[in-house]
């Protein structure tokens, strides 16, 4: 039976569980509550959410005749313009992070900067902060590749982060920006303390355990970052949503695992895959074909 090692913290962090009570709590107050978007990126909690009558719409138009969540990632002002026209009540459960990120590229823009976000261009979070930037904003991707370059650089340039980046990927991509032409370069480290301490927390757990397990929803960019520091210490890792995807007679093979989790993967998910992997395992027959870690990191 190996041991099982937990990164802490784990469970929700303070935005998730933020937007999550303010859905809840609309729930009670009004007949009908949606979220523009996924709440949050996980698969477990957007079914229990849908379970409880709170579900997604991805057009304001599905919303009218109720409320509508704004998820912890934010949205551009034109959204909460177009709710107010179409008379459609708004329960903001933007994170604090993301919100004060916005405020910083908002106070950047006005100064005459250009605002250069370092994060992924197709995250809502970060369209969120680039609507709050205003025109000439741009994103620079964690591997340092600069979009939108058919537009000229400013020579008084701002850069922040998603709030989910690591640290040292920021510091990296900033140092591209040296190579830039420019008078003036001010940066701003608006990446998530909370999330800050689950990749330290991930890095220093792989360095003890022989394998990790990462859970949290496919498309989660906080969840995938712990998985690429795990990797890129070298040592085996699988991403996975829930315990339903975990193939035990693998993991058995090795004698300490790490599980580290997302910051939107309940803390009753964790300890569900702790518990299974602690279990006797009933032994398969020689003719059941066993697969490889690398089939299953592949996923």
């Amino acid at each position: 039976m190996p041991k099982i090692y937990i990164a802490q913290p784990t469970g929700f962090c303070f935005g998730v569980k933020r937007a999550i009570g303010l859905a809840k709590r609309g729930l009670k107050r009004y007949e009908r509550v949606c979220t523009y978007g996924e709440l949050v990126h996980n698969p477990q909690v957007l079914k229990q959410l849908g379970a409880e009558g709170i579900k997604p719409v991805r057009r304001l138009s599905e919303a009218k005749n109720g409320v509508l969540v704004i998820r912890a990632h934010g949205c551009p002002q034109k959204v909460l313009a177009e709710c107010k026209r179409l008379g459609i009540g708004v329960i903001d459960a933007t994170c604090p992070y993301v919100r004060r990120v916005q405020h910083v590229v908002q106070r950047l823009a006005a100064d005459g900067y250009q605002v250069v976000v370092v994060g992924e261009k197709n995250h809502p979070e970060v369209k969120a902060i680039l609507a709050a930037a205003g025109r000439g904003a741009r994103v620079m991707s964690p591997q340092g590749s600069l979009h939108q370059t058919n537009s000229r650089m400013h020579k008084k340039i701002g850069v922040v982060a998603q709030t989910t980046m690591d640290k040292a990927g920021f510091k990296a991509v900033v140092a591209k920006l040296l190579d830039f032409g420019y008078n003036e370069l001010r940066v701003f480290d608006t990446i998530c303390a909370e999330v800050t301490a689950r990749q330290e927390a991930t890095a220093c757990l792989a360095k003890k355990v022989d394998a990790v397990i990462v859970v949290g929803g496919k498309n989660s960019a906080n969840t995938s970052r712990l998985t690429q520091i795990v990797r890129s210490g070298g040592k085996p890792v699988a991403h996975i949503a829930e315990p339903a995807e975990l193939q035990l007679e693998l993991w058995l093979r090795f004698k300490r695992i790490g599980i580290a989790a997302g910051a939107s993967t309940p803390a009753e998910v964790v300890k569900e895959i702790a518990q299974i992997l602690r279990m006797p395992v009933v032994p398969t027959t020689r003719h059941e074909a066993q697969p490889s870690f690398k089939e299953v990191v592949k996923r």
